[in-house]
């Protein structure tokens, strides 16, 4: 399917053609007429001096003329440019030159402001069509009463041209007509295609199209905020009420995001999901734009919610904006889904903004492309393993709040976030079979499982800023009294951020469900933290864990 902006590209090339042919009528209506510049004396063999820089000058203006309209191609403004007025103006001055230049030498030379006016009316429309026409109807009235023999009045000029005018109006309003036709039947073709059909919101393909559009002019003065929205337990919803009343969620929720979003646009993204676009947006402000429909979305009225989670339809938000997150299209949106995922991860019904553990991280030039490819290979490992994402997420958020409650000096901070983060790392090595085994696994299997931190602490030490959360990595699954793996240390020889990790890493696996086992309560997982301190956990970190969840109660 023909673009729109290729259909103009084509839509002014024709027009060029044009104006070439009608400035080569010109040429010949010159050097056949006996109109001259200068006299006689001045002629060349075949063409007056003046004239061929007249010409030239013609043709430079149309060239200017096209390149200058193509380049504003597609996104100029006002319905009417200077440039337009130009472009639809010369065959107009060529059609008069001509034919006050040929007057009476070439039969029926008033036909020639004929393409003007098919001109104005095929591109601008039927009324633009006929005002032309009214012109070329005064400039063929005053041509007849400057070259009739004899002087006559305007009425007895326009009788003899009268079908010369009534073609011209003719012409006018049947191809502006056309054209006015052609130009709605378009709009609606293209409405249709840019409109989900559904929630009367953009599409995908128009969601696309315009964020291509909006990359042109990101800069920090004008940053592009991306907001992704998914309807939490929305599946859950749609096995109890059926697909009829999960249509009519999507279109309240469409209805809301369209009454609300003044600034950008809203489109559906696909399934339960939308995405807002703000041009000119920073994160903070596309924060608060988030939580304000998620606040309207939770606050409107559902059939059946009631008996959803929570009790009440709610959706989550990731936001993530260009450029401080993403100097791409595709950064934009990965980031702004791993926001989402997190938000959806933690407690749902949540707006996050796009944040990286490792974005204070300073990695010299030389280890960049090394830490690049290690942060590659989180995304294999998520995409493998998706209860690896939410779970390094959340090891890690509870892990922090551990560290905190320590008052841990800055620098430790940062390498137990570096730490939570990529503890599972060494998983790239396992196969996706084992990692997504549904049943528990075989000794064998569970052996190639306990590699993966010391796989993991291979992979990081190459990146210099990384070598001290090596061993932090190492460790993070031995126990306090020595029979966890891989080495068997206890006590404290284990790193200070391994326990800390071990025990966000426990809790986080006892109340996270998986296929092969049914997952404890948050209550139950604190009970057996406390069953197992002094065994697998430091009892002291044990009591700073349960003072954060009884904070959080």
């Amino acid at each position: 399917m023909i673009t729109e902006e290729e259909r103009q590209r084509k839509l002014y090339e024709y027009i060029t053609i044009t104006h070439i042919l009608c400035l080569l009528i010109f040429v010949i209506a010159f050097i056949l007429s006996d109109f001259t510049i200068f006299p006689r004396n001045y002629f060349y063999p075949f063409a007056n001096i003046v004239f061929f820089l007249l010409f030239c000058l013609i043709g430079l203006i149309i060239v200017v003329l096209y390149i200058t309209r193509v380049r504003l191609l597609p996104g100029f403004s006002t319905p009417l440019s200077y440039v337009d007025i130009i472009y639809f103006a010369l065959p107009l001055v060529l059609a008069i030159s001509t034919l006050f230049i040929s007057h009476k030498t070439f039969s029926y030379s008033e036909a020639i402001l004929l393409l003007p006016i098919l001109i104005t009316a095929s591109v601008l429309g039927k009324i633009p069509g006929i005002l032309m026409a009214s012109l070329c109807s005064l400039v063929l009235i005053a041509y007849q009463i400057t070259f009739e023999p004899g002087a006559i009045s305007i009425s007895t000029a326009l009788e003899s041209i009268l079908i010369y005018i009534s073609l011209m109006f003719i012409v006018g309003w049947f191809i502006g007509g056309l054209a006015d036709l052609e130009t709605k039947h378009r709009a609606h073709l293209n409405e249709i295609a840019n409109t989900d059909m559904l929630t009367g919101l953009y599409n995908h393909r128009y969601f696309q199209d315009k964020l291509k559009e909006y990359f042109k002019t990101v800069s920090r003065e004008n940053p592009l905020s991306l907001i992704i929205i998914d309807i939490d337990y929305f599946k859950n919803y749609n096995d109890s009420f059926g697909h009829l009343e999960g249509d009519h969620v999507l279109m309240i929720i469409g209805g809301l995001l369209k009454e609300n979003i003044k600034e950008g646009f809203a489109a559906r993204y696909g399934g339960d999901e939308f995405i807002v676009l703000l041009p000119g947006c920073d994160g903070n402000d596309a924060v608060r734009v988030a939580e304000n429909i998620t606040k309207l979305v939770e606050s409107k009225g559902f059939y059946g919610e009631e008996y959803q989670p929570g009790g009440k339809i709610t959706i989550s938000c990731g936001i993530a904006t260009s450029p401080a997150h993403g100097i791409t299209r595709k950064e934009l949106i990965k980031h702004a889904d791993y926001a989402l995922y997190k938000a959806k991860s933690f407690h749902k019904n949540k707006v996050e903004l796009y944040f990286s553990v490792f974005e204070d991280l300073d990695i010299n030039e030389n280890e960049r492309e090394l830490f690049n490819s290690i942060r590659t290979l989180i995304s294999v490992i998520n995409a493998k393993d998706r209860y690896t994402f939410g779970h390094s997420e959340r090891v890690t958020d509870l892990s922090i709040k551990i560290g905190q409650r320590l008052n841990l000096p800055e620098n430790e901070m940062k390498l137990l976030k570096y730490a939570a983060s990529l503890h599972d790392i060494g998983k790239i090595e396992i196969d996706r079979d084992i990692l997504n085994k549904p049943e528990a696994l075989n000794d064998i299997e569970w052996n190639i499982l306990k590699q993966h931190p010391r796989w993991g602490s291979d992979i990081v030490k190459p990146v210099t800023q990384l070598v001290p959360i090596s061993a932090i990595i190492l460790h993070h699954h031995e126990n306090y009294d020595g029979s966890g793996y891989p080495d068997g240390i206890k006590g404290q020889a284990i790193p200070l951020a391994a326990r800390i990790i071990r025990i966000a890493d426990s809790y986080d696996a006892m109340t996270s469900h998986r296929v092969y086992r049914k997952n404890m309560t948050p209550g139950e997982a604190v009970e057996e933290i406390k069953r197992c301190s002094g065994t697998m956990f430091d009892p002291k970190l044990v009591e700073v864990f349960i003072e954060i969840t009884k904070s959080e109660k």
